[in-house]
């Protein structure tokens, strides 16, 4: 898989993903090859410039964590389904790096956004067949019909909400103070709107903001519920957490990302937890740009091309016969005293389209 995604002749995307990208982002080739490593390089210069993995983007995530707990306080020991708390909290983290703005947990659009990307999570990948049956699919598509056309209808309202944002933020930008991703984003456009070969347009950065709004917000929501399941199933994990917890930050601050240095065993745990339960079983589907081989194989061009995470996660060649256990020292080193992290733990896939917020 390594070497598969080192190739720029499996840097395609398929041609006929009308549900999910704009007709002109497809048209320029935005999301293909060189126009697409443009796009990454500036989107992790935008995230990098905006805070991310920096203490700015920590005094966000610290407002939501107070939120989120008050909002847990207000149960008072009642029955709560959790992932329905933690939605709000998650997403607003990645509307604070692109829309420059967080929404209040019963804001009508904050809990409309939350559902489409839940529905999105469930409908994406069951509609994958219909890549390989593209005269069925344009029907579907065409007449709405079907869990792809529930998919293309809730794309369709992800991206009229984004649209909206990016005309508000044309309509206050000042290039003196750049807000948010999409700020930064639109002063690319002007900057580059003499250059005939630029695939800077607002269009794709609809397509931008509704994919990283949802990778953002789904995956982490995702992984935290997980972790809260882990702890509440394996008491002897969470009481290492605790202590781990209790040494390094104490009871009297926040965490800060420099802590995980040193707490390598809640750290192994996540790992381990996002190898067990992969977060991200599928891979996004590749498309070659031309003839290539690999491994001896020859791969005509314009073939989908789709890498089963979830395969490399269980692999008992890699992992050993128990890949189905829950077993955090999997990512310690023989004393504990360090993580040890392989290079086939691929939570976030592997490539030149990882994803980018993970790149940092």
């Amino acid at each position: 898989m390594k070497e598969a995604f080192a190739k720029d002749a499996l840097m395609g995307r398929p041609p006929d993903l009308r549900y999910e990208l704009g007709q002109e982002t497809k048209e320029i080739g935005a999301i293909s090859g060189m126009p697409w490593k443009d796009q990454r390089r500036f989107s992790l210069h935008m995230f990098r410039d905006l805070g991310f993995g920096k203490t700015r983007i920590e005094d966000h995530i610290q407002e939501e964590i107070l939120e989120l707990l008050e909002r847990i306080s207000g149960q008072e020991g009642k029955p709560v389904k959790h992932s329905f708390l933690l939605a709000p909290s998650m997403s607003n983290n990645i509307v604070s790096l692109l829309f420059g703005k967080r929404l209040k947990y019963d804001d009508p659009e904050r809990e409309r956004l939350d559902h489409l990307v839940r529905e999105v999570g469930m409908l994406a990948g069951s509609a994958n067949w219909q890549l390989f049956f593209p005269w069925l699919r344009a029907v579907m598509n065409t007449f709405n019909i079907g869990k792809n056309g529930k998919l293309f209808r809730i794309i369709r309202e992800e991206k009229k909400y984004c649209r909206k944002e990016i005309q508000e933020h044309e309509a206050t930008l000042d290039p003196n103070n750049i807000r948010d991703f999409v700020d930064g984003y639109l002063l690319e456009i002007q900057k580059k709107i003499n250059d005939p070969n630029s695939t800077f347009r607002k269009e794709v950065l609809t397509d931008l903001s509704r994919t990283f709004f949802g990778a953002g917000s789904e995956t982490v929501r995702t992984t935290v519920d997980w972790m809260l399941l882990v702890c509440v199933t394996y008491p002897e994990v969470q009481k290492k957490i605790h202590s781990e917890i209790d040494e390094v930050i104490g009871q009297e601050r926040f965490p800060t990302r420099n802590d995980h240095l040193s707490m390598p065993f809640t750290e192994a745990a996540i790992a381990e937890l996002m190898r067990w339960k992969t977060i991200v079983p599928l891979n996004i589907m590749r498309y070659t740009l031309e003839d290539t081989e690999l491994k001896g194989y020859f791969i005509p061009k314009h073939t989908r091309v789709l890498s089963v995470t979830w395969a490399v996660d269980h692999d008992t060649k890699l992992w050993g016969k128990n890949v189905h256990e829950y077993k955090p020292e999997r990512f310690l080193s023989q004393d504990g005293s360090k993580v040890v992290k392989p290079e086939y733990a691929i939570p976030f896939s592997i490539g030149k389209y990882m994803f980018v917020i993970n790149a940092n």
